[in-house]
């Protein structure tokens, strides 16, 4: 039968078992060799898409989940890792916005660039941590621990995302109150 720690033991598989999937992932998008598949994909419908998915997440955590995605734009790329990509950055906003926050993702076109920005709203987020978001296991807030979630993995994952689009990524804070993660592609 289901007991305590057979439940315990189960949770604990799940969790190692993501983690090194996580590991895995990130080893192969950095390894220089790795293909990606590339194909063209309707981007706009992806992250609208996305965007859906998260939103009775934040809804059950009072929060509001907003988008402003161009119509119509696609992009030259692997179809399952920018869906991926998005769904780690809203994962994070969603995370880590304060209580009542307000998260934002924006999906546009500029001259010759493609630009995916997840704006959400924190407690306080300092510019020493900033510069750190994109590193292995490194968490801005201490108090997050494995029962709240996360291994510090998924900007560090987004971000061998980003780079095997030929993409930049970075991130920002205008008043230590708010996060924006904003991912560049080139269009080819």
């Amino acid at each position: 039968g289901e007991n305590e720690w057979i439940s315990d033991i189960k949770n604990q598989t799940k969790r190692l078992a993501d983690l090194t999937g996580s590991l895995i992932l990130l080893s192969r998008m950095e390894e220089e060799q790795t293909r990606v598949q590339m194909i063209d994909f309707p981007l706009s419908d992806i992250a609208e898409e996305v965007l859906s998915a998260f939103q009775a997440l934040a809804k059950t955590q009072n929060k509001t989940l907003e988008g402003n995605i161009a119509p119509m734009l696609t992009m030259h790329g692997d179809e399952r890792a920018i869906r991926q990509l998005i769904g780690i950055l809203l994962d994070n906003a969603v995370k880590y916005s304060r209580a009542e926050g307000t998260i934002y993702l924006t999906l546009e076109k500029q001259k010759n660039a493609i630009r995916l920005c997840v704006r959400n709203t924190t407690e306080h987020i300092s510019k020493e941590h900033i510069g750190r978001l994109f590193d292995r296991f490194y968490r801005a807030d201490q108090s997050r621990n494995s029962q709240t979630g996360g291994y510090g993995l998924g900007l560090s994952i987004a971000a061998a995302i980003v780079g095997a689009h030929k993409g930049k990524i970075s991130a920002s804070s205008e008043d230590e109150c708010s996060l924006t993660v904003t991912a560049v592609f080139p269009i080819a």
